[in-house]
């Protein structure tokens, strides 16, 4: 992918060295990539910046500029992988840009006016005049409703935050929400002509197409009407910063700073400016309303708390993601082998503890024999002991018969001699 945006920035550059200003002595010079977001298409982004890029080598000698058109898709990683050191976007793209990569506004874009220039805008909504029943944007309930594309930030988020305001959701409470595609002036034409009942466009934009005699303003209604000292056109919205030209981090300091004095010095209606539709440069505004647009709606980088971009997450963090998944395989690996080990030490625990049970009743068995052999022992010599005593009274007795037999037989014995 990174390699595939890295040909085509080089088929640009290729392309830009045929123009005039690339000379012999300007090939040698140091290429600076300004990167513009072509929401109208990539030539006609060549076309309006082209000139701007010749004002600025021109102005900082030294330095060849060169445009690189990035589409909404080709503008994040283009900053991530160094592809530019420049970029000149919307609003909305540049406070996404500031909040992943840290890129830098060095100047505003004031665009024309009748007053001058401007270096805000807001959108307008609208409907066709002759729509009683569509006078609030409460009205817009159940009606269908037209913008540019679901991530244009004047096309389309300036008027989602008002509806939200009013406590409109456009998924729920619309009938239908269709997206016509660039440019704008499409939507005017469907509410004109009755395809849809209200549409959102970019401030301004009425009446250019009514001066070019396109539309005419008395055959619209303005809903959410909002009036701004020494903001000349139909307001619906806030007022937002105009498109930021920014740096990225990896410029140099001292390039950057000229830049910005090449920029806040050309002229009102120079060339270059006129090439490119717009009024003159002005110091960076504050673009701390954009981020709280983008909070409150859920989009950009506040929309990835709840619907992470997991792509984009892993093309950042892939050498932390390889080195967590080599850590969850370890961890599920000692996992699996300490419990294959912890079933083997409980069999041969169950094993030990059924063995001891076994020897344990064989030792009490055999105590038990031993106690029963003891008793059996101890009663035989009781008996033995008792036969003997009467074996020895018997003998005794019958002794002391005998013995008193054979005295009396002795003294039987015994005749007196003087009785022969």
């Amino acid at each position: 992918m990174a390699s595939a945006r890295r040909l085509l920035a080089a088929m640009l550059l290729v392309l830009s060295g045929m123009l005039p200003f690339a000379d012999d002595t300007q090939a040698a010079d140091r290429l600076v990539r300004v990167g513009v977001l072509a929401h109208r298409g990539k030539e006609d982004a060549l076309r309006a910046w082209t000139p701007t890029a010749h004002y600025l080598s021109a102005e900082i000698p030294g330095h060849n500029f060169v445009i690189v058109p990035l589409t909404n898709d080709d503008i994040g990683p283009a900053v991530e992988y160094r592809d530019v050191e420049f970029v000149l976007t919307n609003p909305g793209s540049y406070a996404e840009l500031e909040f992943l990569y840290g890129i830098t506004r060095i100047a505003t874009l004031k665009s024309h006016a009748p007053t001058g220039g401007l270096s805000r805008f807001g959108a307008v909504i609208f409907t066709r005049a002759d729509r009683r029943d569509i006078r609030t944007l409460t009205d817009l309930r159940g009606k269908r409703f037209m913008a540019v594309h679901p991530n244009a930030f004047g096309g389309w988020w300036l008027a989602w935050r008002e509806l939200k305001r009013q406590g409109i959701e456009p998924t729920r409470d619309l009938r239908a929400l269709h997206y016509s595609g660039f440019p704008q002036d499409q939507i005017v034409f469907a509410v004109r002509d009755g395809q849809v009942d209200a549409g959102t466009v970019r401030t301004g934009l009425l009446e250019s197409l009514a001066l070019e005699g396109k539309i005419k303003l008395r055959d619209f209604h303005v809903l959410n009407a909002r009036h701004v000292e020494n903001f000349p056109y139909a307001l619906s919205t806030e007022l937002y910063p105009d498109w930021a030209f920014a740096v990225l981090r990896h410029t140099p300091d001292d390039l950057a700073q000229l830049v910005a004095i090449a920029l806040l010095k050309m002229p009102p209606n120079h060339p270059a400016a006129q090439a490119g539709g717009y009024y003159e440069w002005t110091v960076p505004l504050d673009y701390h309303n954009v981020h709280q647009l983008m909070m409150e709606l859920g989009v950009g980088p506040y929309g990835r708390y709840g619907r992470p971009d997991y792509a984009q997450l892993a093309r950042r963090y892939w050498g932390w993601l390889a080195a967590l998944a080599l850590v969850v395989i370890a961890l599920a690996a000692a996992y699996v082998y300490t419990l294959h080990m912890n079933r083997r030490l409980r069999a041969i625990q169950h094993h030990l503890e059924a063995e001891i049970a076994r020897r344990q009743a064989f030792e009490q068995a055999l105590q038990q024999a031993r106690d029963e052999l003891e008793q059996r022992v101890a009663e035989r010599t009781a008996e033995l002991k008792k036969i003997n005593e009467e074996l020895e009274s018997r003998v005794a007795h019958r002794t002391g018969q005998l013995l008193a037999a054979m005295q009396k037989l002795e003294a039987g014995l015994r005749i007196p001699r003087n009785g022969q």
